[in-house]
Formats: structure tokens, sequence, C-alpha cells
């Protein structure tokens, strides 16, 4: 007995293969046809307003785990607007982070946000930081610090 797998011929997936007997043959309707908005559960649905059950308030502190690192995040509006608890305390003690620079952790570890222990590099001076070709003194992280308090006397400034 020869089938008609005529229906089958602009699909792609099902090229070669023999038709099931639960797919739909030309000029089958389907069940739903008409039934535009059509509520089969309203109690479990979800319903207008209501907030997800992964929803955190704003302030909470979250740690995620990429390929490479460890992060510490804070969620700092709604709706999701997540931010680095390293730049969000950084912002919090000197003002914004510059264009072109980074916060970097001195000690190395990602999950060590105490602000003694970061600093606000250029995006060059982080690279080489992190490739290995410049370990930075003491006198240069002091320098660093210093610089990031002198931009925030000067921002702090009345102007006259």
């Amino acid at each position: 007995m020869k089938r008609d797998n005529t229906y089958l011929k602009g699909n792609q997936f099902a090229k070669g293969s023999k038709p099931n007997k639960t797919c739909f043959k030309k000029g089958d309707v389907p069940w739903n046809k008409g039934l535009k908005g059509i509520h089969l559960s309203p109690k479990t649905e979800f319903k207008k307003g209501l907030r997800s059950s992964n929803w955190q308030p704003v302030g909470t502190i979250t740690i995620r785990t990429s390929k490479r690192e460890t992060r510490r995040f804070i969620k700092v509006a709604e709706p999701d607007k997540w931010e680095e608890y390293a730049k969000f305390l950084w912002k919090q003690k000197y003002g914004k982070v510059l264009k072109g620079y980074a916060i970097h952790h001195i000690d190395g570890d990602k999950l060590n946000d105490d602000i003694k222990n970061l600093i606000a590099l250029s995006i060059s001076e982080h690279m080489k930081l992190h490739s290995g070709l410049v370990i930075p003194t003491q006198e240069q992280l002091e320098q660093y610090i210093s610089r990031a308090e002198a931009r925030v006397r000067a921002i702090q400034k009345p102007m006259l």
C-alpha cells in the first residue's frame, strides 16, 4: 500500500520519513481553530501583576559564576537592573567610574569587594596587569587611590 507523502514536501526534517498516524493531513482543522484567548485552567495561569517565583528585591546581593570567574552582583533597580558589586561600592565611595577605566581587585580575589581592595585602572593598565607584563608597586597602588580621591574632592568642590 502506497501512502501520499505530498504534505511532507516542505518539511525539511520529515524528508525521507514515513508519515505517522498523528500528523495533520491536508485539509485537517486543528482543535483550537477560532478559540483565540481560550483559558482552560484559569486558576493556575499566570496572572497580570504577579511576581515570578525567582524575583529579588532591590539591594539583593548574589554570586554569579560564569565559565571564567565568580563575582558578586547587586540589584540596583527594577526590573532586573543588576551591577557588579565592586563597581557599585566604587561609585558609592568615589563617584562614577570614568570612561576607559576598570575596577581591579588588588589581591586578585574577585569576591573580596572591600573598598581597600579596589582600584580604578585604565583599561590598558588593567590588561598589562592581568597579562603579567606589569606588577604594580605599593607606591603605584597608593598613587591610583590618591588620584581617585582627588577626583572626588574636585567633584565635591562647590562651583564659584
